[in-house]
């Protein structure tokens, strides 16, 4: 007999198909095969997942946006970059912005890896009939069409993060976020909340198409006979497919840091994205670009793989 079974996980439904007879084994179950989640479940495990990650890893971010910005050469690296931050403004800074992350991500990480289920479902990447293998090109345009799609929540949510971890606050404030948060919206408007839209495509569908791509992969090698994936086994194959992704896209997030965040007094803001990266290169050199690629790596493979084996764990337990 023949049977079939779905479940939306990050790579949405699959069809497995087994032999009548008692004699053969049965065949290998696509990656993504289990129950289907609903719509609800999919939206609440994408969102969980996106703030436990994010928490977690922020203040490797809060490090690699002060890394990115420094012109100056005034961190030597990470561990330098921690140390000073900490000294002068307290343990608490490395957690500035954490509030408008935490706001932005739970939309951003549902828009993105419910988006990509969804893509992956139109275009039959799943079914075990057209598939059989999976298609690491379809999942790569799946992941890059769920990465546009979430620029509409990413970029506001980057900008006030960024602007938050490059704020000073005066000699002896006690900064209240929520405050600074509100007074920064206020001050850029709506349009303002989308300035780097486009540097925030350029960087996000490239990453999104390898990343999906390199996930489909490595979650296919580690998946079991039914089709099921461990936590850590997510977890290992989304840190690996991250590692790829963002140390290759980091001059796109280097460009997209430079024109979102606020220059120091006296420096000229960063305009367009040509003119930035020749500016960035005419005055830095062409390392400049990779300025971060460290924090940023190590930011993106633990945040990804920590937001999708939340997502796997809980649609495990509570499909």
């Amino acid at each position: 007999s023949t049977r079939t079974r779905g479940r939306g996980l990050i790579g949405g439904s699959a069809a497995a198909m087994h032999s009548s007879s008692s004699q053969e084994k049965p065949a290998r179950v696509p990656i993504h095969s289990a129950v289907e989640l609903s719509l609800a479940k999919n939206i609440c495990y994408s969102a969980l997942g996106g703030v436990a990650g994010a928490t977690v890893v922020y203040p490797l971010d809060m490090a690699k946006t002060q890394l990115q910005m420094d012109a100056a050469g005034k961190y030597t690296g990470l561990f330098d970059c921690f140390t000073k931050v900490a000294k002068s403004e307290g343990i608490g800074a490395l957690y500035r912005g954490l509030p408008a992350n935490i706001i932005g991500i739970m939309p951003e990480k549902t828009i993105k890896l419910a988006g990509n289920d969804f893509f992956r479902q139109q275009f039959k990447v799943d079914d075990k009939s057209v598939y059989p293998e999976g298609n690491m090109l379809r999942e790569g345009a799946s992941g890059g069409l769920a990465g546009a799609c979430q620029i509409i929540v990413t970029t506001p949510m980057e900008i006030t993060k960024i602007r938050m971890q490059m704020y000073e606050p005066a000699p002896g404030e006690q900064v209240n976020q929520m405050k600074v948060l509100s007074n920064m919206v206020k001050e850029m408007g709506v349009r303002g909340m989308y300035q780097g839209t486009v540097s925030t495509f350029m960087r996000d569908v490239p990453f999104s198409i390898v990343y999906f791509s390199l996930y489909g992969v490595f979650r296919r090698k580690l998946a079991d006979d039914n089709g099921k994936i461990s936590a850590f086994g997510a977890l290992g194959a989304s840190t690996c497919a991250g590692i790829v992704g963002a140390s290759g896209s980091t001059p796109l997030d280097v460009i997209k840091t430079r024109l979102q965040a606020k220059t120091a007094p006296g420096v000229a803001p960063y305009k367009g994205w040509l003119p930035t990266v020749s500016r960035i290169v005419a005055e830095e050199g062409a390392g400049a670009l990779f300025k971060g690629v460290g924090p940023r790596t190590i930011i993106i493979s633990p945040l990804f793989g920590i937001a999708l084996m939340v997502k796997e764990t809980l649609a495990n337990w509570f499909p």
